[in-house]
């Protein structure tokens, strides 16, 4: 199981190629749970059920790009199964007959499910033909993807803090506009405030340096995420795939659907999540490719990423955030927006 493990050696990842013939369908992030409340999947397992349909009826090749199961939500594979039978049923069968593969994401860590229970084969990477690219995402996520283990430790107890508090402490704020979020989002600022103003009493201090770095991007991830730009992965995966010999990159991860057009004619696009109200799905047949949601049969361009593209918020800190966003009496503008319907619905963040 050594070549399944999270090892970013290059030397011990596979990737699978396909051919890019017929029609092939990618999803990810499906994050089936428990079924109990805190499982963020939401109980649509008739829906997807419906889109296996479809892969059926078109005898498609379907590929999940990874985190299809969190355990770190559900912690017992047992409660997952008793939920999600069905579901996982199906994976099995479509695996059986080769034509589903698997893509290890960051909450895959317990891979003997996969392989030896439901037989569903594992891949770093998968290669629709010789110019598409299909990858979990974390690979360019800059604070997961360089710390696998301490990553997947830190879900856990936000999961239980989640559980205990029942209710979501997640990011964008203006989706999940709950008490306890906004007191988070209040404690991170006067974090942020007391880090600027103490950084430097770090530079007498053995490793200094390297704390202030580490501070600085936590402040930097969290803003992103918070501006439209979940897990930071996009420029990093636009650099990838601009230097790299593949013509498309497809990737989940970050739960942000959508595909674009990169200057060079090369192109990006996101599977996005099946968590909360989303469910989308990326279909592929030739060089056509479309990112749509299931449920709502919505398309999704590059409407998410304008922002990232014409880089409106590449200069912006978490401190201006706050100055055009904090109302006083823990009330912020996107909030309160949203909640009276001035802003557009968007899928959250991982």
């Amino acid at each position: 199981m050594d070549h399944l493990s999270w090892s970013r050696s290059t030397t011990t990842r596979r990737v699978e190629r396909i051919s890019g013939d017929g029609v092939v369908y990618v999803i990810s992030d499906i994050h089936l749970g428990d079924g109990s409340p805190s499982d963020i999947f939401v109980a649509k397992d008739r829906q997807l059920m419906a889109f296996l349909d479809q892969v059926e009826h078109e005898q498609a090749t379907l590929i999940i790009a990874g985190d299809a199961i969190d355990f770190s939500q559900a912690w017992f594979f047992t409660e997952v199964l008793r939920a999600h039978g069905k579901v996982l049923g199906r994976f099995s069968d479509l695996a059986s007959r080769g034509r589903l593969f698997y893509i290890l994401g960051n909450h895959d860590h317990d891979l003997r499910l996969y392989v030896d229970v439901l037989r569903i084969p594992v891949v770093h990477g998968v290669e629709i033909g010789e110019r598409t690219l299909v990858l979990h995402g974390y690979e360019f996520d800059p604070v997961i993807g360089v710390d696998i283990d301490g990553a997947e430790h830190r879900t856990k107890v936000h999961h239980l803090v989640e559980r205990v508090l029942r209710t979501w402490l997640r990011l964008p704020l203006q989706h999940f506009y709950n008490r306890w979020n906004r007191v988070s989002f209040w404690f991170f600022h006067k974090l942020v405030w007391l880090r600027r103003r103490t950084s430097a009493l770090l530079d007498g201090i053995t490793g200094g340096d390297q704390r202030r770095k580490h501070v600085a991007q936590t402040i930097a991830y969290w803003t992103r995420c918070q501006l439209g730009d979940p897990a930071s992965i996009f420029h990093p995966a636009c650099h990838f795939l601009e230097t790299g010999p593949y013509d498309t990159l497809i990737c989940g991860h970050s739960h942000l659907p959508g595909q674009v057009r990169l200057d060079s004619g090369k192109r990006y696009a996101n599977t996005g999540s099946w968590t909360f109200t989303s469910s989308s799905v990326l279909r592929m047949e030739g060089a056509e490719l479309e990112v749509r949601d299931w449920i709502r049969d919505r398309p999704y361009d590059d409407t998410l990423y304008r922002p990232l593209l014409e880089g409106s918020i590449d200069h912006l800190t978490f401190e201006d955030w706050w100055r055009d966003n904090y109302m006083g009496w823990l009330r912020y503008r996107v909030g309160e927006e949203e909640r009276h319907g001035k802003l557009p619905a968007a899928p959250e963040a991982p």
